[in-house]
């Protein structure tokens, strides 16, 4: 019985298989039916991405590294628009602890992404507050008497400032009467847009890049000043340290004669 199905099952298969083209048996035999093995790809470097564009390739690279790069994420030379809430967050985050600000009204607030730069100031005295995802810092001044600024100047202090290794620096200071957009130039050529208002302007960049010169708008046109070399960069591996220096845009705006400016640091979170 067995023996008989065997030789009926064969001899159906033999005559489908004459029914089969030769082409598609050919195809079929030169099929690889072992068994299959992964390799697994190396891990690609973080940060670089390929896209195809046409018959080309694109690449993009993006620092994901720690460091100053990665602390100032959003950072950009442009101020941008604060997003809900961002101003109230700064400004509780620069007023707490023991803050030279106390007492100070706030005069302007430059948001560049997720930080806030905020100046507050009376006739003598100022404070300055950078508040981010990962830290606030404030300092403060006081001068010996009302600083004043002629009309279509300004008056430039910079600071470079380092946290842990991650270096940035700032310019502000008093913009006289007219004076509607300020824009620093940088040594390496970069153009920080600064934030004026109420009498005041800053900017900052995550870097020790000086100023070298800035672009002052008022209703005559742009006129360009000048700036003298900047501070040097701040003290190696200390966790927070910074420089300062001053210089007068413009001709004669500044102190007076006799007045003398003491800065002072603040607190650090």
């Amino acid at each position: 019985m067995t023996d008989q199905l065997e030789a009926e099952v064969r001899a159906a298969l033999h005559e489908r298989a004459a029914r089969v083209p030769t082409a598609s048996i050919a195809r079929l035999t030169q099929i690889d039916y072992h068994p299959r093995t992964r390799r697994l790809r190396p891990p690609l470097a973080i940060g670089l991405l390929t896209t195809a564009a046409g018959a080309g390739t694109v690449a993009v690279i993006v620092s994901l590294t720690a460091g100053a790069s990665n602390a100032f994420a959003g950072w950009t030379p442009t101020p941008t628009p604060p997003s809900p809430g961002q101003l109230a967050t700064a400004q509780a985050s620069c007023e707490g602890g023991r803050s030279p600000i106390a007492g100070l009204p706030l005069k302007l607030a430059d948001t560049r992404g997720p930080f806030t730069f905020s100046v507050y100031a009376s006739d003598t005295s100022s404070a300055t507050c950078i508040s981010g995802p990962s830290f606030t810092a404030v300092s403060g001044s006081t001068a010996s008497a009302p600083i004043d600024v002629p009309a279509g100047h300004v008056l430039l202090s910079t600071h470079a400032t380092s946290r842990g290794g991650a270096a940035y620096s700032y310019a502000d200071g008093r913009a006289g009467d007219g004076v509607s957009a300020v824009t620093l130039v940088l040594d390496d050529g970069t153009d920080v847009q600064a934030t004026v208002a109420n009498g005041w302007f800053v900017a900052w960049w995550p870097s020790t890049h000086s100023v070298t010169s800035a672009r002052i708008t008022t209703p005559a046109g742009v006129s360009s000043q000048t700036v003298p070399a900047g501070p040097p960069p701040p003290c190696g591996g200390a966790p927070t340290c910074t420089s300062s220096s001053g210089s007068t845009g413009g001709g004669q705006a500044g102190a007076g004669s006799g007045q003398t400016v003491q800065s002072f640091g603040g607190v650090s979170r």
